[in-house]
């Protein structure tokens, strides 16, 4: 129903070419056809760290936990809690599990368990030495596998859908791969 109103508005305002359809067109917001609740344009999140030396300890705003952070001891670390660069594979990997969860939710898939694996390759010449470029990620691999209730293994149509969903709305791998760092995935759909 909606999107044949939408037609039907913009048809009038082509036909009409009136200035005020222009302005009324903008207002139009696209997120709205997503398959995500209207409540959740977007989210705000603020995190806070303190510590001293390589040592922090993380808090979320408005959240009752806390993370620690440390850091190899080749950079003079502790190694007592995972490092940053850590932390961000790890982020990739749950943020690929939780956007197939709600992927899943849109589309009507069940899934069950989720192993999923991250490796990269971080070059240490920027952080560790000072030399000039870039001191992101090289490579990334993220390696899963998931049951789902979707026939015809990992080649099928519907789960090549499914990854291909995840990948595009997925936060952090959007993060990962407009940041340069080539990503490189391998999805293994296991049955349920």
């Amino acid at each position: 129903m909606l999107p044949a109103r939408i037609a039907q508005f913009t048809r009038g305002c082509i036909a009409t070419q009136r200035p005020r359809c222009a302005a009324a067109a903008v207002r139009i917001n696209p997120r709205f056809f997503s398959g995500s609740s209207a409540q959740l344009q977007s989210i705000t999140l603020q995190v806070q760290g303190t510590g001293t030396g390589t040592k922090q300890t993380v808090s979320v705003k408005g959240k009752p936990y806390t993370f620690p952070t440390d850091t190899y001891t080749v950079l003079g670390g502790s190694d007592s809690a995972p490092s940053p660069v850590a932390y961000s594979l790890a982020s990739l990997g749950s943020c690929n599990q939780v956007t197939g969860f709600v992927v899943a939710r849109d589309h009507g898939i069940t899934l069950g368990e989720w192993q999923v694996t991250v490796e990269g390759v971080l070059p240490t010449a920027v952080l560790v030495q000072g030399e000039q470029g870039n001191p992101n990620w090289e490579s990334v691999v993220l390696s899963v596998q998931v049951q789902t209730d979707i026939k015809g293994g990992s080649e099928s149509a519907e789960f090549q859908h499914f990854i291909s969903e995840v990948d595009r709305r997925c936060p952090i791998t959007q993060l990962f791969k407009r940041s340069g760092v080539v990503v490189t995935s391998e999805w293994t759909n296991l049955p349920l």
